[in-house]
């Protein structure tokens, strides 16, 4: 693919100023007394940063608070000059940045003259403006506030306005940053298709955040930062699992995190949070088809189950009042996804988690459940996983199973084996061979299961909310 952006050994330092003061007394004293004068430090917010970006890609930016994420977005953004290095961008390419509410607009013009400003600051003429000016009115819902200072607006009218001229510029690059978050339901869910057709048609995006879930929805590749380096560049859930595991080793330093309390908890808010869309969205439904499935299929209280990929708990938040205690038992990789389940979720509805056994690791390593199970299902789960982690999930949970235990399994499916195109599936989302969200045709998954001793049939059901077809393993 062609690369739209690149970073070459990018270094970015700001002198911070200790004890500044305009007063003509103060900086006279400051001569007689040492601990009045003004200090100059030098800050490195960016530390050769090397990096390449290429057309199409979905890049999330993770990292604490001052690791570099916003300096390196505001540099892309032309905000920002390099103090060393080169940043390299596609002749011709138009970035819109939605980084920081304020960015391109004046508090004391109206919302028509912030349009037109801000269209301007991104390089189009007058006549260009007004074509798009009417989609970006429509877009942002604001007609009424349009002849309003810009002053007058809330934070989510400002998003709005921002968002929407983003959206009708058409960026090649966008940079976002989480702040559209501020908005209300309708107009999350409209940004979110936003960003979905953005994909659709190759364009790049740029996500800094704090919110693995929120990274894991939005992002096929993700960079680590931390102290202005870059760390990793990758997967998305190598990158989360190093995010991880260095907060955990510098508790201090972990910040960005949001207690319980500071989460939302009215239900029209939830249907857009970021733990409930990561796994596709219709948290809900998708739990409701667990629940209902399983007992179609002979689920009965005494047996044990294990959900694997159990996300933000919308099965178990069914099953666990169902199931005798300690008999359900769910396997997540995301320890984000897994704690807003236990947070929000299932206190929303009165669920005790304590009822059932949760496993959270990268490895698919189930030796911590001393049982073997009845029955086991991965319902949205395979969307996530290369072939290979594939490979491991089934073979992990094929060696839990009891004699005539049965492993059901919900996937994209590619019909055509010999094909590497992307595939719309029947829920609209575009699915790949290669990369996150995957499709597997049943060949491809029924020879892996055979390998693994293991007999792959496919379900007729037809039922799953997104569309996705059914199999179910059993030990040969």
């Amino acid at each position: 693919m062609a690369t739209v952006l690149e970073a070459r050994g990018l270094s970015k330092k700001f002198n911070l100023r200790h004890n500044p003061s305009g007063e003509l007394k103060t900086r006279a004293l400051g001569l007689l007394h040492r601990g009045r004068r003004q200090r100059t430090e030098e800050f490195w917010a960016l530390r050769d940063v090397s990096l390449r970006i290429n057309a199409g890609d979905s890049i999330g930016l993770v990292g604490r608070n001052g690791s570099g994420k916003s300096t390196l977005m505001k540099i892309v953004a032309g905000i920002h000059r390099p103090t060393t290095g080169q940043l390299l961008v596609k002749d011709g390419a138009r970035v819109g940045s939605m980084i920081e509410l304020g960015i391109g607009f004046h508090p004391e013009l109206t919302g028509d003259e912030n349009v037109f400003m801000n269209t301007a600051i991104h390089g189009l003429s007058r006549s260009e403006a007004l074509a798009i000016y009417d989609a970006v009115v429509n877009y942002s819902g604001l007609r009424h506030f349009m002849d309003v200072p810009l002053k007058n607006y809330s934070s989510g009218m400002q998003m709005r306005l921002g968002f929407a001229i983003a959206a009708q510029l058409d960026p090649e690059i966008l940079l976002l940053d989480e702040i559209f978050a501020v908005g209300d339901e309708d107009f999350q869910k409209q940004c979110m298709r936003t960003l979905h057709s953005f994909q659709e048609r190759g364009r790049t995006i740029l996500f800094v955040s704090h919110s693995a879930a929120a990274v894991q929805a939005i992002c096929r590749r993700a960079c680590l930062l931390d102290a202005g380096r870059l760390l990793y560049d990758g997967h998305v859930d190598g990158a989360l699992t190093e995010y991880r595991r260095m907060s955990a080793a510098d508790p201090d330093r972990a910040v960005g995190t949001k207690s319980a309390d500071a989460l939302p908890v009215e239900l029209s808010e939830l249907d857009l949070t970021w733990h409930r869309l990561a796994t596709g969205g219709n948290w809900d439904d998708q739990g409701q088809w667990v629940d209902d499935f399983l007992r179609r299929q002979g689920l009965k209280p005494d047996h044990y189950v294990l959900e694997v990929g159990c996300g933000s708990l919308s099965a178990a938040a069914r099953l666990l009042p169902y199931m005798e205690e300690h008999h359900y038992w769910g396997f997540e990789k995301n320890m984000e996804l897994f704690n807003a389940g236990v947070q929000i979720e299932l206190p929303r509805l009165g669920v005790t988690p304590e009822r059932g056994h949760f496993l959270v690791n990268d490895d698919f390593d189930l030796s911590g459940a001393p049982h073997v199970f009845d029955m086991a299902l991965a319902s949205g789960l395979v969307r996530r996983l290369s072939l290979n982690a594939v490979a491991r999930c089934m073979a992990s949970v094929v060696k839990k199973l009891a004699p005539g235990g049965r492993f059901y399994i919900t996937w994209a499916e590619n019909p055509d084996p010999q094909s590497f195109d992307p595939v719309m599936q029947s829920d609209g989302t575009r699915t790949f061979a290669d990369r996150e969200p995957f499709h597997y045709s049943f060949a491809t998954l029924a020879v892996i299961a055979h390998t693994l001793g293991a007999r792959a049939e496919r379900l007729p059901d037809a039922s799953h909310p997104r569309g996705e077809a059914l199999m179910v393993l059993t030990r040969d």
